[in-house]
């Protein structure tokens, strides 16, 4: 699916909430079924784990591994219907396709989680700029199989020249949430037990929404830079020229 998302190679900032929507309406139970395949087995593991330090280490691992495989889902789901309007893979499809990418996926949310966060040590801007540096590398690694240095290069390089309109997506996605933190906490003014019925209902409802978000943008940024096309890497079969025909 592409749009119109800039004008003279400017993102429209609009366009990428918009977009965003448009996918999220067709994609909200199969992120939210392959949500529970992953996160509820996880629990439950976590739980007969229990509180000792082996078990919860081994409980937040296995917690990190579902998260990075939920976080890759959710972009295969997004490059499904910006390729075919639809969502047309299966549980199955979307599981299998992340699975051989965990390990890289869980291993590049952690570094930019580090550059991150020492930038936000040093007087915060870095920080910011880093992130917005780094903010679709995860996209990129998921839907082009590049590497993990390879696929922050190419976030950088999509991130050129925008970085200022992703901080706005950035802060209009803050201010949302924090709509829905003070709703709640209104709510809850009224009835505790209300307000974590409508907190846990608002929660469900923007998740998916926020996990869309970043590739939605990803794909917007490589519109602008590419007129649309998103390499994905691929197997091409190329069948070999047979030669002139036999003389008769």
């Amino acid at each position: 699916m592409s749009g119109t998302s800039g004008t003279g190679g400017h993102l429209d900032i609009g366009g990428v909430f918009e977009q965003t929507g448009e996918i999220y309406q067709k994609a909200f139970g199969t992120f939210w079924l392959v949500a529970l395949l992953l996160l509820v087995p996880a629990a439950i593991i976590q739980f007969i784990l229990g509180d000792g330090w082996l078990g919860s280490f081994l409980g937040r691992l296995v917690q990190l591994v579902a998260g990075a495989w939920l976080m890759g889902s959710v972009i295969r789901i997004v490059q499904d219907v910006e390729t075919s309007g639809e969502v047309d893979y299966t549980i199955g499809d979307l599981l299998g396709s992340v699975w051989p990418r965990i390990l890289a996926i869980i291993v590049l949310e952690i570094i930019v989680g580090i550059l991150v966060g020492v930038g936000l040590v040093l007087l915060i801007v870095p920080g910011v700029i880093v992130a917005l540096v780094l903010a679709v590398s995860l996209p990129a690694l998921v839907v082009e199989g590049r590497g993990i240095f390879d696929s922050m290069s190419r976030s950088a390089e999509l991130t050129r020249d925008n970085r200022m309109r992703i901080l706005a997506v950035g802060i209009l996605a803050i201010l949302i949430v924090w709509g829905v933190a003070a709703l709640t906490v209104l709510v809850s003014l009224a009835s505790w037990w209300l307000g974590a019925l409508v907190g846990l209902i608002l929660g469900i409802l923007l998740y998916p929404y926020l996990s869309m978000l970043a590739t939605v943008l990803y794909y917007r940024l490589v519109e602008l830079k590419e007129g649309g096309v998103a390499v994905v890497e691929e197997t091409v079969v190329v069948e070999e020229d047979a030669g002139p025909p036999p003389a008769v």
